[in-house]
């Protein structure tokens, strides 16, 4: 058995494979065999599937035939959501970065010696 989650209601529920073209949400009574509820669904990649050899599909929430359809939450989301807290903690999100002191007067040369004065 497994787990499908409904692209537009969330209902989850348990199918068994295959998961034919006639299948529905029971929650919303959508179409179940859609790209949008497939894991190689990714709307950044190639006609929207990271799988490379499935034919172009026009509506993705609309029943289709494609013979890659794996049930499955697409991964693009978990992914982007990694990434940005990768980038949250690498840009240590929420801190400010320290003003700048006020210009000496001395021109920007002396002023650039006591930032590296600073600094170092």
């Amino acid at each position: 058995m497994l787990v499908l989650r409904c692209h537009h209601c969330q209902h989850s529920w348990e199918v068994s494979p295959p998961v034919t073209r006639s299948s529905e949400c029971p929650g919303c009574r959508r179409d179940a065999r859609v790209c949008l509820n497939c894991k190689f669904y990714d709307q950044g990649a190639a006609r929207a599937c990271r799988e490379e050899q499935a034919e172009w599909v026009k509506e993705k929430d609309r029943s289709n035939f494609c013979s890659y359809f794996s049930p499955g939450a697409p991964l693009a989301g978990a992914v982007t959501d990694a990434a940005r807290s990768k980038l949250d903690a690498l840009f240590a999100k929420g801190e400010q970065p320290e003003a700048p002191s006020k210009p000496t007067g001395g021109g920007f040369a002396a002023d650039l010696a006591k930032f590296l004065k600073d600094k170092c």
